[in-house]
């Protein structure tokens, strides 16, 4: 079983912040260090930041705590604080190019020995299009879509344009990379024209791990193609991840891809009464504009929730669960000191982690160069 934890804000209930111990006060932003210290004692594969639901007019109506910390930089900084637990960012695809997005990737890659999920999000799109704005006319839905799959395939083939072993650093003769090993993308498309190659060297996973959430049809056939990992809620899932594998094996991609994960939002306590009547008090403190659909959360004690997931895993055979804590960091908490355990006595979850890379963790194939493959044939 694969889990990881989402974090966005402080905690993905909408009234999280009024209760949260990461909300230490006025204009101080929250910290995660000691939370993914923690996930990481706990052996979960990754901590995934994602944004907040939301935009200028729920940052405007002075309830709601909807500040976005940019995920790259945050995960840059934790690199040095953590050791083996995966890092995981989206970035805003509309108002950025891939050669930049493939760059940072690749420098977090090496600097994290090979931890780092690029979180592929396109449900806030037409968000990003009002917070952003453009120059000219705002994209068709149908050419945004397009564009993202153009810009996935070169950030791949830029990962690809340096070679494993490209780098000699062979003092003595003077040669640090092998230029043989190096190479121009050429890439002319319809919404990208790069030459490459890129301006840092291949990530340790060779590319890192792609995290894809959206449901719509287009959203689908990106996954399909490009997905390493897809999230999905665990109501209504079963047509979802049925359809994303057909179309996966279509595409000639190996039985089992993408890795399926089910988001799930666990509000725990001592007793299921207990839980019951926490979650009615944070309902209470929150907006009720502001109140998120309730498919994915689960109310309950931490025996409760791991009988839930070991549940969900034999019922539906997905590939784990994406935890998205109601409240930082008291579900999280939970989850490692008391779920956790529950679940390692049925042998469901790992005790330590096996290797490295978080395309180890997620027992993911590390992609080849497409251009070495071009040179073995």
């Amino acid at each position: 079983m694969h889990i990881t934890l989402s974090v966005s804000g402080h905690g993905h209930h909408p009234a999280a912040w009024r209760v949260s111990a990461l909300a230490r006060g006025p204009g101080r932003v929250p910290r995660y260090d000691a939370l993914v210290r923690r996930a990481e004692e706990g052996k979960l594969d990754g901590v995934l930041f994602l944004p907040a639901p939301g935009g200028p007019e729920r940052l405007m109506d002075g309830r709601s705590d909807a500040i976005q910390l940019d995920p790259m930089p945050l995960i840059g900084s934790l690199v040095a604080r953590t050791d083996r637990i995966g890092l995981g960012a989206s970035v805003y695809m509309a108002h950025t190019q891939p050669f930049h997005t493939a760059r940072a990737f690749a420098v977090l890659d090496n600097l994290s020995s090979g931890r780092t999920a690029w979180v592929v999000d396109l449900e806030g799109q037409d968000q990003q299009e009002e917070d952003f704005g453009h120059a000219g006319p705002v994209p068709e839905r149908a050419a945004r879509y397009q564009r993202a799959e153009e810009y996935i395939a070169v950030a791949g083939k830029l990962w690809d344009s340096w070679e494993d072993g490209a780098v000699v650093a062979d003092k003595a003769s003077g040669i640090f990379a092998d230029s043989s090993k190096i190479h121009p993308i050429n890439h002319v498309g319809r919404h990208f024209s790069v030459r490459g190659p890129l301006t840092a060297i291949r990530p340790i996973q060779g590319h890192p791990v792609v995290i894809m959430r959206d449901c719509s049809p287009e959203g689908l056939r990106l996954a399909a193609a490009s997905a390493d990992v897809f999230l999905v809620d665990a109501m209504g899932s079963a047509d979802v991840r049925r359809a994303l594998r057909e179309m996966a094996a279509s595409q000639g991609r190996a039985a089992g891809a993408p890795k399926i994960l089910l988001n799930i939002s666990p509000l725990l306590d001592i007793s299921g009464q207990a839980a019951r009547e926490r979650a009615a008090a944070l309902d209470a403190m929150a907006d009720p504009r502001m109140m998120p659909g309730l498919s994915s959360r689960f109310v309950g004690t931490p025996a409760d929730f791991a009988d839930h997931l070991a549940a969900l895993k034999a019922a539906t055979g997905c590939d784990g669960f994406n935890i998205l804590p109601a409240v930082l960091p008291d579900d999280a908490e939970q989850l490692v000191a008391e779920v956790l355990p529950l679940l390692r006595q049925r042998g469901l979850f790992r005790a330590s982690y096996a290797g490295w890379t978080l395309r180890e963790h997620l027992a993911l194939p590390r992609p080849t160069s497409i251009f070495a493959l071009q040179g073995a044939a």
